[in-house]
Order: structure tokens, then C-alpha cells, then sequence
């Protein structure tokens, strides 16, 4: 009897976990496209040292997924949301915008100052580029969007992409850890923003010169490690552009669309990676890993 009931309870966890794995390999289906399919290989179980990882192919759905669906913090990853909503508004690049005390956020180097006039493009190119959070504040508010309408854009573009659940914004920079969304919300936005020619030629830049109107220089930098040169592309992909982020809650993130030889896409994101350039080595891994057993 006792031997019977060991079974059962073995048999029941058994079960539980094969709905977890099946669960978690479902593809990620965008707005208006058919459900891709899983490949036809049975997935391996293996811990990635991230909190939250996957990888998306254009063509076979989700190959590689782990704590995919988790709600966490994204830190700067929201900046690509923030961009998608500049883009909505139709900014005009040229206009002129004096950068204000309330424009102030701090968290990471600060490019631009309190009084110094620069172009909505310096804004645009200080943010995304540099991951500048004072800059991405005073973006927002040069295209003419306050706290409550940012709010509202980032509800209407939940929403289009069916991310209502996955993706959840309190203000435009990531530096609030009540900005989350899940691993597969992050490639959603990652597939969408670099559609976007004005987001993917910025993000493929390693380095733009803002010129302030009263003539001070400032060269900002890309974060990408890829992009920077400090870490070496896989074998093969090729980097179609790619977001950082941290915040002590968040970890380290990286977000990337890849290209390969064959014309074959893939999105990488890693969420909650323990160091700095750790984002990036697990990011090459992974690619390094998919290539071995897919391609």
C-alpha cells in the first residue's frame, strides 16, 4: 500500500513537470502572425546564470526559455518602450529644447545640464545610446508627453501587442523597479523596435557628438558591449542592435536582435545577469549554444 502511494505521488510530480516544461516552450505569438512551431527536438533542460533568458527565432518560435514568463524589473530595456512612444508623436529632430531642473534624474552618467539647449535628436541619441536618464526624462517631456500621457501610451502599446499582463511602466528612464515585464514581453518590444529604422540605425552607432547651442561637446557612448568592441560577436551572427539596463533590483540585462549567414533572425534577451559584461558572455553563449544545436 505504502509502495502504491509512492508511485502516485511520484507519477503526479512527474506530471506537473512535464506541464512546466511544455508550458514554458510555448512560442511567443505577436499581434497578427500565425503560432510558430516548436522545432522537432525534444529541449534540454539547462541553467542559464541569469534570472531570466530567451531566445526567439523568426522562423521555428521559441528555441530556449527559462523563467520567460516572470515579471522583474527591466531597468533601461523600458527605454526601447519610451522610443517606440517618441516615434508615435512624429518628433521634429531639429526643434530646440533647454534642459530643465526637474529633467534631472541621476543613476548613471549624466550628459546634458540643466540650462544647455539641445536638439530633441541630442535627446534621442543621448538616451537610447547612452542610456542618459535625465535625457530620456527631458525627451519625453520636448515631444510633449507629461507623466499621464506617457502612461496612457504605454497602456495603448500593451494592449496592440497583447503585453496587457506582460509589461508594466510607471515612468520612461527604468529607474523605478515597479517597471517590470516578463523575458517574452521584452522580445515583443525588441521585435518591434527594431522595425523601427530611426531606433536600429541609433543603436548601431558606437558613438554620436552632441553639440550643445552654447558650443560645449559632449561625446556619448553606446552601451553595447557588442557594438563598443569590448566583446567579440558569436561565430557567424551578426548584431542588428541591441539595449542595456541595470538597477540593483533588475541586475544586468541585454536585449538583442541577431542575424546570421542565412538571413535567419534570432532575439536573445537575459535578464538579471550578475555582472556587467556577464549580460554579454551569457548572450554569446547562448547564441553559441542555439547555433550548435539548431543550426
Amino acid at each position: 500500500m505504502e509502495l502504491q502511494r509512492t508511485i502516485i505521488i511520484l507519477l503526479v510530480n512527474l506530471a506537473w513537470w512535464l506541464m512546466a516544461v511544455i508550458w514554458s516552450s510555448q512560442p511567443l505569438v505577436l499581434a497578427g502572425e500565425v503560432p510558430l512551431v516548436w522545432p522537432n527536438n525534444w529541449p534540454e533542460v539547462k541553467a542559464w546564470p541569469a534570472s531570466s533568458t530567451v531566445v526567439i527565432s523568426n522562423k521555428e518560435g521559441v528555441l530556449l526559455s527559462q523563467g520567460s514568463y516572470q515579471l522583474r524589473p527591466i531597468a533601461s530595456l523600458s527605454k526601447l518602450v519610451t522610443a517606440l512612444i517618441v516615434l508615435d508623436t512624429h518628433p521634429n529632430w531639429s526643434a530646440e529644447y533647454t534642459l530643465k531642473n526637474e529633467d534631472q534624474r541621476y543613476g548613471n552618467i549624466i550628459y546634458i545640464y540643466p540650462g544647455e539647449v539641445v536638439t530633441i535628436k541630442d535627446l534621442w541619441m543621448a538616451s537610447l545610446l547612452a542610456s542618459d536618464n535625465t535625457a530620456t526624462e527631458a525627451l519625453i517631456r520636448a515631444v510633449g508627453l507629461d507623466d499621464a500621457s506617457y502612461s496612457q501610451k504605454v497602456e495603448e502599446l500593451a494592449r496592440k501587442f497583447n503585453l496587457a499582463s506582460d509589461l508594466h511602466l510607471v515612468e520612461p528612464t527604468g529607474l523605478s523597479p515597479d517597471n517590470q515585464a516578463s523575458a517574452r514581453a521584452v522580445a515583443t518590444i525588441v521585435k518591434t523596435a527594431l522595425s523601427q529604422s530611426e531606433i536600429r540605425e541609433t543603436l548601431l552607432l558606437e558613438q554620436y557628438e552632441i553639440v550643445t547651442k552654447q558650443g560645449r561637446r559632449q561625446l556619448v557612448t553606446n552601451t553595447d558591449g557588442f557594438i563598443r568592441g569590448s566583446v567579440a560577436a558569436p561565430d557567424s551572427w551578426q548584431i542588428l542592435g541591441g539595449k542595456t539596463g541595470y538597477l540593483d533590483e533588475a541586475g544586468y540585462c541585454f536585449a538583442a536582435l541577431w542575424r546570421n549567414n542565412q538571413g535567419e533572425e534570432l532575439i536573445t534577451v537575459v535578464l538579471g545577469a550578475p555582472t556587467k559584461e556577464g549580460r554579454f558572455t551569457i548572450t554569446k553563449d547562448l547564441l553559441n549554444y542555439i547555433t550548435e544545436k539548431y543550426y
